[in-house]
């Protein structure tokens, strides 16, 4: 409506007011005729007019109902004004008296009804804001009146406590508010309660839990207020309360985040944009040295050494710019001043613009990983150093240098020499004007087994010793005397690790660090280094052995094959020259030739046999046949097979057998062959007309056989080598004593298999050499009884087949079986063989293995396999070995002689009688 109709509307409430007065006045003129009471009905519309529409409004009915009243009631009819009637003058003045006195009351009425209506008015506005509000503020709220029950609840308060408004309208806030302790369970005190008791604000204690109508529960916060009138009267309660769970959840995620923080074992430190501190953890007062106290407020630059300043402005620069920083190795300084290796990561600290503020940095001491890079790199070198190493000395010593100074201050390296005994100490101090005063101090210090130095403790136990920390007291119980107490303080031994050399569970002998300053103190992780060092150099060192070893081996191999060869030749030499001498026509020396032929055929039958059993007893596949026999009968059947070599050198053999009787369970033929290499030794190396003396007794359970010679003797150095394979202590081009240097090792090799023990005495060069064998007696067995071998007796002759592809091997055998009365044919293949066989039908066989066509084993197999079981099939071959023999045996042979035969033995199988 326009503002000028809103004005006009109370004074045309006014007018209609009075037109009705006026109207219901008319209406009464037959109760109350013309003159009578004219106003009667005016006076309750200017009251009405005024009360309505204020003062002007009653003015506007006092005005219009005079006119009216005026006009239509009074007497005379007409206006009183203008007819200037006293009486009329008379109400009118009455009449507005009156009506004035109305409005002024009206109008206060008028007044206060206003000023009601715009109270209430704005009462209710102001209940619709507060409702509007609690309705849309995220904290629950509840209202109660003075007695507790619930009057409010906004939409809040209804999800979290799962009550609607309506059904908790009239309940107690207990029931609708149902909170309990969140550790013990225990119902906490309704604040309610206590506000109404107190007219306070109430807050509630920490750890609330609010359990809901469904029974869900959640963590709160709140308070409750009471509501007081003017009066000061409490006229109800607020209660306003927050879910406290995320803020719960972020509360334990900072509280763990702290205490990773203040737990770490990483330093953690905070700064603010100008590099000052603003947080130091635990592990920063560990790492740096400085507590928290010292280093909050001051700038980060306090633990940044000089050389590194540049640095961190690079870093401060790109942190400004938001980058992180990962993995950023460096050096910093802790409070004394030392160095510290550390790895940085750093990551910038914003706030809720995005604007970098500040940055939070974690440090991690890196200086054992940086030691263990440090180390794999110096171990990488020294077993790159070590590997090219090929002399045993010159390994150890590099060895001692590798570790000096990285590792120790001083090293010392102690290791056995091939033949066991303990070298010389290789050493190597930092400080070179020291080394020589090391070296001395070693010199005077040998290693003592009885010494309470960890390096003897180290070799004797085969474990690391390890002292952290050494006493002073302890350095000093290691000087023996004054001079060696000086040099070792001198050397100042603080911290030292002594380490086995070990490789293939055997101890080559110990290497030992020392650190003599207190900084540089051994911990747990040096000794798995020391001990690593030490397998290194243990496997250097044995490497060198190994290739010195193969290298002496390829060294003896060489000399073995150019003496092989010499030996060789010499007996085919002789041979040659035999038989082309027997062959000249004027030549009588034909019985003579044949000697020199047998002679030299027997010493190539030696020496064959001689590397056989070499290689026989190398693979232990020797088998001894034991039987009982005396140590007498031994020594005499050995005189005798070399008689004829002490005859040639033109020495005596003299026996020296003791009276008892000496009982052996031993391989007989074995055991003759262990004096006879013996007595050939003594031969070889005795000059022409000497004597060799042959001594047998028993000495404490066994047979005691000493071969004495006074020959050229051995000399210091070879005699603990005297019995090792291709050992010779004269090496000369003339080589008049022969031999392979095999001999005695086949001598040591085939008593020990006895279960005795040969050793070797000399007092020198020119002192001729005592060779003794040991040999347990047989308390058991007693020597069996031997038939005479010598007994002479006729043998019908036999059909004999010879098979061999070699045509001169096979005449040579047909003739001497010819001499011998046997009848002989020959042939030359696996083929003919079996041709002949059928055509001759022969007693024996003499059959090659190594045929051309058809071997020798399947030959044999197939007369067997034919039937012919009762000829006597004999293998003559140059193959040996025991598998060899074991299976000539499954294809049918009854006997495997080895060339060149023995003919003895040969006539003594086709001579035997046969079942």
């Amino acid at each position: 409506m326009p503002q000028f109709a809103r004005s006009l509307y109370p004074h045309l409430v006014a007018l209609a007011a009075v037109a009705v007065a006026a109207a219901l006045r008319w209406a009464l003129l037959d109760l109350l005729p013309l003159g009578t009471v004219p106003f009667i009905t005016i006076f309750p519309a200017v009251a009405l007019a005024a009360w309505y529409g204020g003062a002007w409004a009653g003015v506007t009915a006092i005005i219009a109902g005079y006119f009216a009243a005026d006009l239509l009631f009074i007497e005379p009819p007409g206006l009183s004004l203008l007819n200037r009637s006293e009486q009329g003058l008379t109400e009118l003045a009455a009449f507005g008296l009156m009506a004035g006195l109305i409005v002024v009351m009206a109008h206060r009425l008028h007044r206060s009804s206003a000023k009601t209506k715009s109270l209430t008015d704005e009462s209710i506005r102001q209940g619709e804001m507060l409702r509007i509000t609690l309705a849309s503020i995220g904290d629950g709220v509840i209202a109660t009146d003075p007695k507790g029950l619930v009057t409010f609840l906004n939409a809040i308060a209804e999800q979290q406590t799962g009550w609607s408004l309506d059904a908790a309208r009239g309940k107690p806030i207990t029931e609708i508010f149902h909170i309990v302790n969140e550790q013990t369970r225990q119902i906490v005190e309704n604040p309610c309660e206590k506000v109404m008791r107190t007219g306070k604000i109430v807050g509630l204690a920490n750890h609330t839990i609010l359990i809901a109508r469904d029974g869900s529960e959640r963590p709160i916060e709140d308070s409750a207020a009471p509501i007081i009138d003017a009066a000061g009267v409490i006229q109800g309660m607020v209660l306003v309360f927050t879910d406290a769970t995320v803020q719960r959840r972020t509360q334990g995620a900072l509280q763990q985040l702290a205490s990773i923080v203040e737990h770490s074992d990483d330093a953690v430190i905070s700064k603010n944009r100008r590099g000052i501190v603003t947080s130091w953890n635990a592990a920063a007062e560990r790492l740096y040295g400085f507590t928290a106290a010292e280093a909050i407020g001051q700038h980060i630059s306090m633990i940044v050494p000089k050389s590194h300043r540049d640095e961190l402005e690079v870093i401060m620069e790109r942190l400004w710019r938001g980058e992180p920083i990962q993995d950023w190795d460096t050096v910093r300084l802790r409070k004394d001043g030392t160095p510290v290796d550390v790895s940085l990561r750093i990551s910038p600290i914003r706030d809720r613009d995005g604007e970098v503020i500040g940055a939070s940095k974690v440090a991690r001491d890196i200086t054992h990983r940086k030691r263990s890079q440090d180390a794999l790199r110096f171990v990488a070198d020294v077993s790159a150093s070590l590997a090219a190493l090929i002399d045993r000395d010159s390994a150890l010593q590099k060895a001692a240098e590798a570790m000096v100074p990285f590792f120790a201050d001083w090293c010392v390296v102690y290791a056995l020499r091939p033949d066991g005994t303990i070298g010389s100490p290789a050493s190597a101090h930092r400080d070179p004007a020291k080394r020589q005063l090391l070296r001395e101090f070693l010199a005077e210090y040998p290693v003592d087994w009885e010494s309470p130095s960890i390096t003897v403790q180290a070799w004797r136990s085969g474990r690391t010793q390890y002292i952290p920390t050494m006493p002073d007291a302890q350095v000093d119980s290691l000087g023996t005397t004054d001079r060696l107490l000086h040099a070792l303080r001198s050397l100042n031994p603080r911290s030292v690790i002594s380490v086995p050399m070990r490789i293939r569970e055997r101890t080559m002998g110990v290497i030992s660090f020392c650190n003599a300053e207190h900084s540089r103190q051994y911990d747990e992780s040096d000794v798995l280094l020391a001990e690593d060092l030490a397998r290194r150099v243990a496997t250097a060192l044995d490497n060198a052995q190994l290739l010195n070893s193969v290298r002496e081996s390829e060294r003896q191999k060489d000399e073995f094959l150019a003496m092989l060869a010499h030996e060789l030749r010499n007996p085919l030499a002789a041979i040659r020259f035999a038989t082309e001498a027997a062959r000249l026509p004027a030549s009588d020396a034909g019985p003579e030739m044949l000697d020199v032929i047998n002679r030299q055929a027997s010493n190539l039958t030696r020496l064959i046999d001689d590397l056989l059993d070499i290689s026989r007893i190398s693979q232990e596949k020797i088998l001894l046949r034991r039987e009982p026999i005396d140590a007498a009968e031994i020594v005499e059947q050995a005189v005798h097979s070399v008689q004829p070599l002490v005859q040639e050198q033109r020495q005596t053999l003299k026996l020296e057998l003791g009276a008892e009787p000496l009982p052996l369970y031993v391989d007989a033929t074995r055991a003759e062959q262990i004096i006879a290499n013996l007595l050939t030794n003594a031969a070889k190396y005795s000059p022409a007309g000497s004597e060799i003396i042959v001594r047998t007794h028993a000495f404490e359970g066994e047979a005691v056989i000493e071969v004495v010679d006074r020959g050229i003797g051995i000399s210091a150095e070879m005699l603990p080598h005297v019995f090792d394979l291709f050992a010779q202590a004269d090496r000369t081009l003339d080589r008049s004593q022969g031999g392979l240097g095999i001999g005695l090792t086949i001598v040591r090799k085939l008593t020990e298999m006895h279960g005795g023990a040969v050793s070797a005495q000399s007092d020198g060069p020119g002192q001729g050499a005592k060779f003794t064998v040991r040999l347990p007696l047989n308390e058991t067995q007693s020597p069996a009884a031997t038939a005479n071998d010598d007994a002479v007796a006729s043998h019908p002759p036999l059909n004999v087949l010879v098979v061999d592809d070699n045509r001169d091997t096979a005449q040579a055998e047909a003739m001497l079986l010819r001499m011998h009365g046997h009848q002989v044919t020959i042939a030359h293949d696996g083929r003919s063989a079996l041709e002949l066989f059928e055509s001759i039908r022969p007693d024996a066989v003499l059959l090659d293995i190594g045929l051309p066509v058809i071997n020798g084993y399947d030959v044999a197999a197939q007369l067997r396999e034919q039937g012919h079981s009762s000829e006597l099939l004999i293998a003559v071959s140059g193959y040996g070995q025991a598998e060899d023999r074991e299976r000539s045996l499954r294809a049918g042979f009854d006997h495997h002689l080895v060339k060149p035969v023995d003919v003895r033995e040969l006539m003594r199988i086709l001579h035997a009688p046969r079942g």
